[in-house]
């Protein structure tokens, strides 16, 4: 989880938000489940689980909240470094997370690599 909350704040804009923390949470589930590509209803699902919140509605509301912070306020420059391209419009919170949890996933593996080399 170190790695994750590293890579939101670097994107983050206010990063007090407790949106942050869940958004944080849904990235770790979807890195958990790397190479596969989660349904947003499944990482949303699991994050409910993990907060013991009753309704998948209180996360989902969450992370489209964090992700329109970032894009009010956060690092756009980091994020299109993380995206690989210019992010023109503001993308979805599966987009991000799934993108983030991506980028870990590459960094944990060929760090592996190297490591084995």
């Amino acid at each position: 989880m170190v790695e994750v909350k590293k890579l939101v704040t670097e994107v983050s804009g206010r990063r007090g938000n407790e949106c942050y923390y869940i958004f944080c949470l849904a990235v770790e589930v979807a890195l958990n489940r790397q190479p596969e590509e989660p349904k947003m209803k499944s990482i949303c699902t699991e994050v409910q689980k993990i907060l013991g919140k009753k309704s998948n509605d209180s996360v989902s509301k969450a992370l489209s909240r964090a992700v329109e912070d970032i894009w009010e306020h956060g690092n756009i420059e980091r994020l299109q470094q993380i995206f690989g391209r210019p992010v023109l419009e503001k993308p979805t919170p599966k987009d991000v997370i799934t993108v983030m949890s991506q980028y870990l996933w590459e960094g944990l593996v060929l760090g592996a690599e190297k490591k084995i080399m």
